[in-house]
């Protein structure tokens, strides 16, 4: 719920970036008819099982992913070592550069993808670790496991 506020204390979008933001939507095909104009601040939160495709972008006709659609506005990955860690690490790039380009045979695209990226997780498999009222029935080993799935780099970057 708090991730979902964030956007709403940003400040205002410029219209330079909301027609950046319009522009996008726009190749993705979900503006709709009755909104011409992006003007607030994007949320976006897929879910664990997306691939790194929809994430980052690209395809047979390459499209921006969701990393694109939260430009300027906020990326958030619920279950964060839920994810799978190839499409974790997609995600470094990005997050260092700002913008990802995607290559194919005849062409080749970069979008813009300047977003805040906020990530939740548990702190062990099973959610109860450090809570007095609930008895955590993981061993140690597993909450190591469970911790390691998430990058450094990635939690360093931001």
């Amino acid at each position: 719920m708090l991730a979902k506020r964030i956007p709403t204390i940003l400040p205002d979008l410029s219209y330079e970036e909301a027609l950046e933001i319009t522009k996008i939507h726009s190749i993705v095909g979900s503006l709709k008819p009755e909104i011409p104009i992006i003007a607030t601040r994007p949320f976006r939160s897929p879910h664990h099982t997306i691939s790194e495709t929809s994430l980052v972008g690209g395809g047979k006709i390459p499209k921006p992913g969701e990393i694109s659609l939260a430009h300027y506005g906020v990326l958030y990955l619920d279950e964060l070592p839920e994810f799978k860690s190839q499409t974790l690490e997609a995600l470094r790039g990005p997050l260092e550069d700002r913008n990802i380009t995607i290559s194919r045979s005849n062409l080749t695209l970069t979008y813009p993808c300047e977003f805040m990226f906020v990530a939740s997780m548990n702190p062990c498999p099973c959610g109860y670790y450090g809570l007095s009222d609930k008895e955590c029935s993981c061993n140690s080993q597993t909450i190591s496991k469970y911790m390691g799935k998430i990058s450094r780099t990635i939690i360093r970057q931001n």
